[in-house]
């Protein structure tokens, strides 16, 4: 991967977390709450791979994606390890909104949960930056 194509792929990761919490706000608004949740995953996701791209590193799976976070960015002290565990806890409602017949949602949980994302996405786009130049 160039420099040029590395910094393309960040910012089109990026683009997409960005898209994804928006969707998130409004689903939260429209009281589509496990369809928001969802969309919070896939948000800090994104930036996770964003992340992750500015190694050269290029997960094959959601499972990678998290391991190689913790890996690479957690153990290296480059991303608080409360990320890493935000990251794993909205990954696992994420499962549940989508799956899980009984799983409840509230609003109040949800505004917790953007708000929380909405941070992650935040420190990764400084770590990029910094990362990147």
């Amino acid at each position: 991967m160039t420099g040029a194509n590395k910094r393309a792929n960040v910012a089109a990761e990026l683009g997409r977390a960005d898209e994804s919490m928006r969707a998130a706000r409004v689903l939260i608004d429209a009281s589509l709450l496990h369809d928001a949740e969802s969309r919070l995953y896939y948000a800090i996701y994104h930036a996770a791979v964003a992340l992750l791209l500015t190694e050269g590193l290029e997960p094959r799976s959601h499972a990678g994606t998290a391991s190689m976070l913790g890996l690479h960015f957690v153990k290296t002290g480059r991303v608080d390890p409360e990320d890493a565990r935000l990251f794993a806890r909205i990954q696992k409602y994420r499962l549940e909104a989508d799956y899980g017949r009984d799983f409840v949602l509230t609003e109040a949980a949800l505004e917790e949960d953007l708000a929380a994302c909405q941070g992650f996405l935040d420190r990764a786009r400084t770590t990029v930056a910094g990362l990147l130049g």
